[in-house]
């Protein structure tokens, strides 16, 4: 399948064209429509999933000409991706070839510019090694061109691609995932790993909740910087703590608890309000939790922070323990003293500490970053074709 033609001489792109334009299209008899491969006679078709594409009208014996085994849902994509950009007012080409100013040759799927703008899309649907992408992210990169990642998500069970070294979402690295549902006739392609800003009331420890756009709604936002990112961790981050005093469930005395963990990152250039992203400790990594207690403990009167294992969760967790008798404190009963202590306005805030180089914890796994991670995050109102997660894929 080819989305580029000639027309009497004439570069013609099938996305560029309606479907009733198209099909006038199918039936002009008085123009030469040839492969811009090869220069040979190009038929106009339409495939089961909609896509307009040309394709030779003799079998190929040039190699060059085949469509390189791209399933025709990889295809299909292709060309919405690329009818998106070109209805959003930028120039299109596919298959686009390139050289690096290291000499490094690259061949985007979709690359679309506007004004100096440069962006390669990739519909990556075969497995690829996150070492790999970020190596072809970096030959964009030298080659003064953005990158942007559309990654396969194969079943109902794993709608979402992004696992393993994926999981630490950067901005040098823009990776998304998308999936359709085949079960459900007429269902769209959704893109995942976007975020909409949690705007409920309550407690609340992650300021960002997951969301799945339609694919064509998130390229236009992408490519109208409607979609951000929002780094979670850097290489030079502060926190404090919200204090609460509540009473030990086992002896009933006074005590003070570890409500929130504010993290505020000082090298990212933003609003002070927009660096702020808040946890709760079981979300903190191990060397985060021995900084807060050894120079924040003493000094609030709260007892260092311990694990506590559940049977319910199956695990272990960081919890708060009370300094008199020494028992460990359930989160939940923390939560519920943490919205009265917030709704009599009883919250203590500590002075913050640097915590740089913050590590990050990925499926039980800790490492040390040297980068931004956090995560793409959807600036304004969602519209009605977007679908909020009840449960985030994972």
């Amino acid at each position: 399948m080819a989305f580029v033609c000639l027309k009497d001489n004439q570069t013609i792109y099938s996305f560029h064209y309606v479907l009733k334009d198209w099909i006038a299209l199918k039936e002009d008899k008085h123009s030469a429509f040839k492969m811009s491969c090869c220069n040979t006679p190009a038929i106009l078709k339409t495939s089961k999933l909609g896509t307009q594409f040309f394709s030779h009208k003799a079998k190929p014996t040039d190699t060059d000409c085949s469509s390189g085994g791209e399933t025709a849902e990889h295809i299909h994509i292709k060309y919405l991706v690329s009818k998106t950009l070109f209805e959003c007012g930028w120039d299109v080409q596919v298959e686009k070839r390139g050289v690096s100013s290291k000499g490094e040759e690259w061949i985007a799927d979709i690359y679309a510019t506007k004004g100096k703008a440069k962006i390669g899309i990739e519909v990556q649907w075969s497995p690829q090694a996150f070492i790999e992408t970020k190596r072809r992210q970096q030959v964009y990169k030298d080659s003064g061109v953005r990158g942007l990642w559309l990654l396969r998500s194969g079943s109902i069970k794993d709608r979402n691609a992004i696992t393993g070294d994926y999981l630490y979402k950067t901005k040098d690295v823009p990776v998304f995932s998308v999936y359709k549902n085949k079960k459900e006739p007429g269902s769209s392609y959704k893109v995942f790993n976007v975020n909409q800003e949690d705007t409920e009331e309550g407690l609340i420890y992650d300021r960002f909740e997951p969301i799945a756009l339609d694919l064509g709604d998130f390229i236009s936002r992408m490519m109208s910087s409607q979609i951000k990112f929002y780094a979670k961790y850097s290489r030079s981050t502060e926190l404090f703590l919200k204090i609460i005093k509540q009473k030990c469930w086992a002896c009933k005395r006074s005590m003070n608890s570890v409500a929130e963990v504010i993290y505020i990152n000082t090298n990212y250039g933003v609003p002070y309000e927009d660096r702020r992203y808040s946890s709760h400790i079981t979300d903190c990594d191990s060397n985060t939790i021995q900084v807060i207690n050894n120079n924040l403990a003493q000094t609030y009167g709260f007892a260092p922070l311990k694990s506590m294992y559940s049977k319910t969760m199956g695990g272990s967790f960081m919890s708060n323990s009370c300094p008199h008798c020494g028992v460990l404190m359930g989160n939940f009963f923390t939560e519920q003293a943490y919205i009265e202590a917030r709704y009599h306005n009883r919250v203590i805030q500590t002075d913050s500490i640097n915590i740089s180089r913050t590590p990050v914890i990925v499926h039980g796994k800790e490492m040390e970053v040297d980068f931004e991670r956090g995560e793409w995050v959807l600036l304004n109102t969602l519209p009605k074709q977007t679908q909020i997660l009840t449960n985030s894929p994972e």
